[in-house]
């Protein structure tokens, strides 16, 4: 008896993160099938260092909230049939993939 491995999407709303941004996404690569970024109307290089290290990107004009972009983010993983949705924080690496990792493989 085969079990696929559900589609694990990275959701990470982001505003004025560049420092940090690139950490976040590179270890959420490791783990998961697809990152989406919400860039919530940053003023700064947030979108395209998460374009550049392969991640899709939402864009807002301007600066909506954490609840527009967590919205936004799950309509999109939604769309996309994700069997499993992670959320991040822009600003700080996380160890979240590791622990489901190890869910999944159990």
């Amino acid at each position: 008896m085969s079990v696929n491995k559900p589609f694990i999407i990275a959701c990470i709303p982001a505003y004025n993160e560049e420092a940090t941004i690139a950490k976040v996404i590179i270890q959420a690569k490791k783990y998961a099938d697809k990152v989406i970024v919400c860039d919530d109307g940053s003023s700064d290089y947030t979108g395209e260092i998460a374009e550049r290290l392969g991640a899709e990107v939402i864009r807002h004009e301007r600066n909506m909230g954490k609840g527009a972009a967590f919205r936004s983010l799950f309509k999109r993983a939604r769309e996309l049939e994700a069997g499993i949705i992670v959320t991040l924080d822009a600003g700080k690496i996380v160890k979240a993939f590791q622990f489901l990792n190890r869910v999944l493989e159990s």
